[in-house]
Formats: structure tokens, C-alpha cells, sequence
């Protein structure tokens, strides 16, 4: 019998525990969900259930696929009618081997008719049938969230399977898919199942915007083509993410402190997309040499359209985007900074552009860095150290010195200069902002005598701000 590590009512009709909660506990892992099918109506079960962990039972679905749901304090239970004539009909509906099993919670027998335990000792992942996909076209990209969670790897005949289907990945809703994609890069490591995704072609099926990446030649400081190096940055933020103290000692801990699992979703999304600009950017001086001038905003731009297909919420787009975006100024300030030509303007230009998502813009430009080639080299070795710098400088100078009171308002340039509200206000007050921030001016006399000489040098002073 399995050991069950929680409460369920005594049954006098079967019950059953099916798919995902069995699998985890023959493997020795703690559900954080439970799927019970009873036969008959699941309401009479739910209720009985909710009673034992003083909870309700939620209504859920349409009648034809109704569940119960009931909250406890240490797991969620789904309750829903046998799908089918029997258990064993039921489970040979399901989407992979491991996942079709049941358990009676009367006789404690484990029911395996698709040998889900053969493969959960094999360590794969196998299709029930090859009529899933088609049934459900999210599947595609389970097969790679469970191989992410649980290191298996995908059988030959599904692999292939996946191949074939892949373009039903675009019928899926997009909510569905931004739910398995996220759970996918929530994972620790990401690039074995990104990689196979690739092989399979589920990847630029799902975000066809990535096709053009593919033996997309790069300039001198790459080693890899486009899409290799993208999927190396996404191995490469892993390993800094689970080592913060090695690469950044000065920063590691408040790190740690501000970066929780949404931040690493964030981050590696925007790694696998960093680069989609290239493409489109993409030209060649009278040297020979490639350059994808302007890709950053361009592949932003791609970002924000991807974010609205899958359904990511619009902070979670605009996140993502904005480090799209910004993804090189980090690496544009070290060679600036090794050239004598940056100061503490530019460091301020770069914190107040980024703002709370700062220190994941300079993470990602790391990783994006040592993504680009094989083995570390000492330029890259000295921009980790500037990185760390850098965002010592963010924690301990920036921050403190952004909570401080401005200096004057929109108000004041109204009262002041006579102008109206316009734009412009935006811009002479972020210029101003700037100034006090790197301690150019410290009093209200100063932030408005600048004002005065910004509005003086240039109408539109927006022009000059970067």
C-alpha cells in the first residue's frame, strides 16, 4: 500500500487516486495536488472530504466536466467522475504512461494498465497513446514540462510523435500554454528540456519568432550561432541563479532576498528571447563584419506581441520586454567604463531606465556574456567583476538616493516657467532627477536653474536625454 501522507473519508463506493498525485507518491514525492474519480456523482465524496479538512467544496467546469475542488491547509483535492465505463477505461484516456495509474483507496492496489511503473522505473516519459495530441494539443509541451521536473527523458515513438504534431501546438489556448511554458522555466536545470524542445521543432513551433535564430551566424565575440548562444545564456542564468555568492560576493545576499521564482521565470523567458531581433537587424559592414545594430528594440518589440498571445500578465509582459530592451547597457557601460568614457551619470542613466528590474537586467547580461562562448574568458571574467560593482552601487547608493524628496515637480515648472503640461515635463524632470541622484545639484535653486537651461538649450529636450 502507498503511504499517503493525508486524510481521505472512509469510502464505501470505490475511490480512487489517479494520475500525477500516484506517480509522485511511488516516486517518494509529497503531491501538492490529488485527482480522486469516484463513480457516480463526485459531490457526495467532496463533501465528505471538505468535512475531514474543514474546507468547502468548489463547484468547477461545465456539467459534462464537472469537479469538485476542495482547498486544504497542505494540498488541493480535484474530485470527478470515472471517465468511462471503469478505472481502467479512464486511465487509458490519459496523456503518458506515468501518469495513468490509480490507486483504490479501499483495497490499496495499484491499477497499471498502460505499465506506467516500467516506465517510471526506465525514467521516460511515453504516450498512452497516439491519439493524445490530437485530443489535447497542450500535451505537446507537457511531455517537456514533466521531463524538466522530473529529469526523465521522452521515449523514441513519443519523441517522434511530438515531431509530427507539433503545429497543433498553435489550436491551444494561450493561458494553457503560458501555464506549462512558466512551470517549465521554473525548472532548475531548463536547457536539457529547451534543447530537446528545439530537436523536436516544438520550440520555434511555439514561438515561431525563434526560426530565424537557427545557423543565424554571429560576429567575432560568438562562438556558437544565434540560437545555440541563446540557449547556452538560458544554461548560463541557471547556474548564477543557484550560485549568486560565486559571481557576485558583494550582492549575493540582497540578490537572494529580492529574487523569488516569479523574477527567475521573468528572467529566463527573456533570455530565450533576447536575441529575436537579430534576424531583422542583421548587416555587414565594408570589413566583412556582421553587426544587428537596433535588435534589442526590436526583439522588445517581438517580446510584448509574444506576451499578448500567450496571455502573460501586463506586468509580467512589460517585464519581460523591458529586459529585451536593456539587455546590452550593461556590457555597453564596462567597455565604456574600460575606455575612461562612463561615470556615475551613465551608471544612474542605467538604474533610473530599469528601475526595480535592475539587477535581473545586469544577471541577464552576464549570462547573456558567458553564453557566447565555451570556456570563460578573462574579458568576461572582469565585466563579472564590474557586474558585481555595479550592482553594489544600485543596492547601496541608488536606492538610498532615489527615496529622497525631488527637488521640484511639474507644479514648480508651471509656476516657475509658465509652461503647460506637456510631455516635455517628463523629460526636464527625469534630467533633473539624474542630476541630483549623482549629486550635480543638492537644492531646489539648483534643480530649477537647471530646469531653466534645459528648456533653454532645446525645445524638445527629449533629444538630448540619452
Amino acid at each position: 500500500m502507498l503511504n499517503i501522507p493525508c486524510k481521505l473519508p472512509d469510502a464505501k463506493k470505490p475511490a480512487y487516486l489517479v494520475g500525477g498525485s500516484v506517480r509522485d507518491l511511488l516516486l517518494k514525492r509529497t503531491p501538492e495536488d490529488y485527482d480522486i474519480a469516484v463513480p457516480g456523482n463526485p459531490e457526495s465524496y467532496a463533501r465528505k472530504l471538505a468535512a475531514i479538512h474543514q474546507a468547502r467544496a468548489i463547484k468547477l467546469g461545465r456539467a459534462e466536466k464537472r469537479i469538485f475542488r476542495v482547498v486544504g491547509r497542505d494540498a488541493v483535492y480535484d474530485i470527478s467522475r470515472i471517465k468511462g465505463d471503469s478505472i481502467e477505461a479512464d486511465l487509458m484516456q490519459r496523456d503518458f504512461t506515468i501518469n495513468a495509474l490509480a490507486y483504490d483507496t479501499r483495497s490499496g492496489i495499484i491499477i497499471d494498465g498502460a505499465n506506467g511503473r516500467r516506465d517510471l522505473a526506465a525514467e521516460q516519459i511515453r504516450m498512452v497513446s497516439s491519439s493524445i495530441f490530437d485530443q489535447d494539443p497542450v500535451r505537446l509541451l507537457r511531455a517537456f514540462r514533466m521531463t524538466a521536473q522530473l529529469g526523465f527523458s521522452i521515449e523514441k515513438r513519443t519523441a517522434d510523435m511530438i515531431r509530427e504534431k507539433k503545429h497543433l501546438i498553435r489550436l491551444a489556448k494561450g493561458e494553457r500554454i503560458r501555464d506549462e511554458w512558466f512551470n517549465i522555466l521554473k525548472q532548475t536545470p531548463t536547457k536539457a528540456s529547451l534543447t530537446d524542445m528545439a530537436d523536436t521543432g516544438l520550440l520555434t513551433a511555439l514561438i515561431p519568432e525563434l526560426k530565424g535564430l537557427r545557423e543565424l551566424e554571429q560576429n567575432q565575440y560568438h562562438t556558437f550561432d544565434a540560437l545555440t548562444h541563446t540557449l547556452e545564456t538560458v544554461c548560463h542564468l541557471d547556474n548564477l541563479l543557484d550560485h549568486l555568492d560565486r559571481s557576485f560576493p558583494r550582492s549575493a545576499e540582497r540578490l537572494y532576498r529580492m529574487l523569488n521564482s516569479r523574477h527567475r521565470i521573468i528572467l529566463k523567458c527573456a533570455a530565450l528571447l533576447h536575441d529575436m531581433g537579430k534576424p531583422a537587424s542583421a548587416s555587414m559592414d565594408e570589413k566583412g563584419l556582421r553587426h544587428y545594430f537596433g535588435h534589442e528594440n526590436i526583439g522588445a518589440q517581438m517580446a510584448e506581441k509574444i506576451g499578448r498571445r500567450f496571455r502573460f500578465s501586463n506586468q509580467e509582459r512589460s517585464s519581460i520586454a523591458l529586459i529585451v530592451r536593456q539587455h546590452l547597457r550593461p556590457l555597453f557601460l564596462f567597455n565604456q567604463a574600460g575606455k575612461k568614457m562612463s561615470g556615475k551619470r551613465a551608471r544612474v542613466r542605467l538604474f533610473m531606465a530599469c528601475g526595480s528590474l535592475t539587477p535581473v537586467v545586469v544577471l541577464h547580461a552576464v549570462a547573456d556574456s558567458r553564453g557566447k562562448t565555451i570556456e570563460a574568458s578573462q574579458r568576461h571574467r572582469d565585466f563579472v567583476h564590474f557586474a558585481d560593482n555595479l550592482l553594489q552601487d544600485y543596492f547601496t547608493d541608488f536606492q538610498v538616493t532615489k527615496k529622497a524628496p525631488r527637488l521640484i515637480s511639474g507644479h514648480d515648472l508651471i509656476q516657475v516657467y509658465g509652461l503647460s503640461p506637456s510631455p516635455v515635463f517628463a523629460s526636464v524632470l527625469k534630467q533633473v532627477e539624474e542630476a541630483r541622484i549623482t549629486g550635480e545639484i543638492n537644492s531646489r535653486a539648483d534643480a530649477l536653474n537647471l530646469a531653466g537651461s534645459i528648456l533653454k538649450k532645446d525645445e524638445n529636450p527629449i533629444s538630448n536625454n540619452e
